[in-house]
């Protein structure tokens, strides 16, 4: 990588950087839909055939996960990795609970004798997508899980995919089982999104689909919505860092190596005021890169959709940001505070030179399930509230609804529907 001025950017490159791995889901959407297809017509057999042929019939035996395999997986976990679940948990319960405020009622008199409110339901059958391809998820299971069970949905299904021995990494069903998840089933892909929206005979459909995944698992999301809801599109992962002089670049460094290494269609991108600290978080990034045994997918990502560029001023950085939308933004500067106020698209924002980009990942409480690929311009992070829905109910008094009944009646006429304007008119009828 190298230094640039962003001004200095090419056409081609500014587009490239801008719509990261998001720019390659037009190419694949064809194949994504086959395999959505092949899933809705054949069932069980797409899934079995996949798995028993990459990992062999006595590894892949069943879809679902049995109890069993999770009596293994508490065998196979730490006790260090059990304690830190549990602080997770804690303070994403503490965190999606306050967001529950949002559930409060309202009645609105509009008339006298007339009364409109919202009543909150929560979605019946959500499935969660845990991806599980490059690395292990149990804090995705947390943070998918828990808003769910707050939200109070009646069947909450995990999907994610297995590994070479057939089975769910084991911290990840340690996870699932510390809250007390029930079905879980060993599909990942385009399979399991094609399994949660149209069902299988053993997997059942789901009203919504959460969680991130590969551009695949996003691409077949975008598709399941002309069946079923998704929460976002959430696919490969993004971090976007705004710094001025006050930050440090070894903080830097570390936190787009840490983005990086999701995968190799990740994107890490920094603006700076300062062309020095630019020039130090680069050495940091070669000094840091040699020690990560994730070296290989950092190094591709930060080929692909990689940018450290200086910015003449602190206003041409959170410009190019609210284009950028990114998923993850943390801004180093001397004005944290003034500059939050002016950025409009991001998912996650972090704050100062020791809100570490993993700190939101796993366990200040704040969800790591986040819009990607500039769709923070219109998603929000994901939160309690996208568990359920919103109902409307209205009760109108016999003297409340004479008071809009002439209102009702010429509107009725203008749109020429007479039956409107008799189920109002009929009821005084004497």
């Amino acid at each position: 990588m190298k230094v640039i001025k962003l001004k200095d950017l090419s056409k081609s490159d500014y587009q490239r950087i801008v719509n990261r791995s998001a720019g390659t889901n037009e190419s694949i959407m064809f194949a994504v839909k086959k395999s959505m297809e092949k899933v809705q017509k054949l069932g069980d057999k797409v899934i079995l055939d996949k798995y028993q042929q990459r990992y062999g019939k006595e590894n892949y035996q069943s879809i679902q996960v049995t109890r069993s395999e999770i009596k293994k997986a508490y065998l196979e976990v730490n006790k260090k990795t059990i304690k830190a679940l549990k602080q997770m948990k804690k303070n994403i319960t503490l965190v999606q609970k306050a967001q529950l405020t949002k559930k409060i009622d309202t009645i609105i008199e509009s008339e006298k004798g007339i009364k409109v409110w919202r009543e909150w339901r929560p979605i019946e059958k959500v499935g969660l997508y845990i991806p599980g391809g490059k690395a292990i998820y149990p804090s995705s299971v947390l943070m998918t899980a828990i808003p769910a069970q707050i939200a109070e949905c009646k069947e909450i299904i995990m999907y994610s995919p297995p590994r070479e021995d057939g089975r769910i990494p084991s911290a990840t069903l340690v996870a699932a089982d510390m809250i007390g998840l029930k079905k879980i089933f060993k599909v990942g892909g385009v399979e399991a999104i094609g399994a949660m929206t149209y069902g299988t005979e053993t997997i059942p459909n789901v009203y919504k689909i959460f969680g991130a995944g590969n551009s695949f698992v996003t691409a077949a999301k975008m598709i399941s919505r002309d069946t079923i809801s998704i929460d976002m599109p959430a696919g490969p992962s993004e971090i976007f860092i705004i710094a001025d002089e006050t930050a440090n670049p070894k903080f830097i460094a570390a936190d787009l190596l840490a983005d990086g290494e999701h995968g190799e269609d990740s994107a890490c991108v920094l603006l700076s005021t300062s062309k020095k600290i630019a020039v130090e978080t680069k050495k940091e990034i070669e000094k840091q890169l040699i020690c990560l045994s994730t070296r290989k997918y950092v190094e591709e990502s930060l080929n692909r959709y990689g940018l450290l560029a200086v910015v003449q001023t602190m206003q041409e950085a959170i410009d190019f940001t609210n284009k950028y939308a990114p998923e993850h933004l943390e801004i180093i500067t001397k004005n944290n505070q003034s500059i939050v106020k002016q950025i409009n698209n991001a998912g996650s924002i972090f704050l100062g030179n020791w809100t570490a980009k993993s700190s939101g990942d796993y366990a200040t409480g704040a969800n790591h399930v986040l819009p990607t690929g500039g769709m923070a311009k219109m998603y929000p992070p994901l939160g309690v509230d996208a568990y359920g829905k919103w109902m409307q109910v209205q009760e109108c008094t016999k003297a409340g609804l004479k008071k809009i009944k002439k209102t009702i009646e010429v509107v009725a006429d203008v749109e020429k529907l007479p039956a409107h304007t008799n189920s109002v008119s009929i009821r005084f009828i004497s």
